[in-house]
């Protein structure tokens, strides 16, 4: 191979890398390559826990006010000792990273992009 086609290739490639970055969610895009486990800056995370597990419709939902997993992570650690449940013994929790909407036919739906404990 000559330095033309290494180039058109490399050329190639770095405009395939900013198609696929600008489809749909850049923000989520990026996040998912650098932050694979915990909130890129621009996201919030949300607060999930179940206090009894043997009555999982008793679920306490914070808002998206957590600027990573660790301060989540605290808030339920703080929602289980008012449980009584310090050890979450009873109970369980998730912490929902980056909600990103999506407009369709039926109206705003959408997902989180991570889930973690």
């Amino acid at each position: 191979m000559n330095k033309t086609m290494i180039r058109r290739a490399v050329l190639a490639g770095g405009i395939a890398i900013l198609a696929a970055a600008t489809y749909g969610s850049p923000e989520r895009y990026i996040a998912d390559i650098i932050w694979t486990d915990d909130a890129a800056p621009w996201e919030k995370v949300t607060a999930v826990y179940v206090p009894d597990t043997s009555k999982p419709n008793n679920v306490l939902v914070s808002d998206a006010q957590f600027a990573d997993l660790e301060a989540c992570r605290a808030h339920i650690h703080n929602l289980a000792v008012e449980h009584d449940d310090p050890d979450l013994k009873k109970g369980r929790y998730d912490c929902a990273i980056g909600f990103y909407a999506q407009e369709d036919d039926k109206g705003v739906t959408g997902d989180y992009r991570l889930t973690l404990q």
